[in-house]
């Protein structure tokens, strides 16, 4: 997805800036379809995770605000140059559902993130993230995993594979 024109950086920003507030932060789909590119890359940084396409992005993302009904991303500080841009965020919520290895544990999470971003067009074209996720187990007490924890991440692996979830 290469470029021949950069998009100017204030707009870039403000694009990126309505994908986190107006589409992560709420769910809103309509959001998503007017700030990101269908081809969209996603890159989930610790974890290897790479999606390619907007459906598959959005429908992981509404998913996991399907577990953490209160997720919220809040935006800390911005850079941004030609056809990047990049957040440094808290990461905030509350886990009602299990969603792969979370699980709910009755405690809430606050954890820095990075957000990076490739604009082209006027649409975000590929994403780079990078979450705290051993801070998130720890504030959800599930770091070292304790006998409790362990049982909750069983008992949810066992109704996955028997499709009671």
């Amino acid at each position: 997805m290469a470029s021949e024109s950069v998009a100017p950086t204030t707009e870039n920003v403000e694009l990126c800036r309505r994908y986190v507030e107006d589409f992560i932060n709420t769910g809103d789909r309509a959001v998503a379809a007017d700030t990101l590119h269908t081809d969209v890359v996603s890159h989930q940084l610790g974890v290897d995770v790479v999606r390619e396409g907007r459906d598959p992005l959005v429908d992981q993302l509404l998913a996991f605000r399907d577990a953490v009904p209160n997720w919220h991303l809040t935006i800390d500080d911005t850079i941004a140059q030609d056809d990047r841009v990049m957040f440094r965020i808290t990461a905030r919520g509350t886990p009602q559902k299990a969603w792969g290895n979370l699980v709910p544990t009755g405690k809430s999470f606050e954890q820095p993130a990075f957000f990076l971003f490739r604009v082209e067009d006027g649409r975000i074209v590929e994403q780079w993230n990078m979450v705290n996720l051993m801070g998130v187990a720890r504030d959800l007490g599930m770091m070292p995993p304790g006998p409790r924890v362990i049982a909750k991440i069983v008992a949810h692996r066992i109704r996955s594979r028997l499709g009671t979830t």
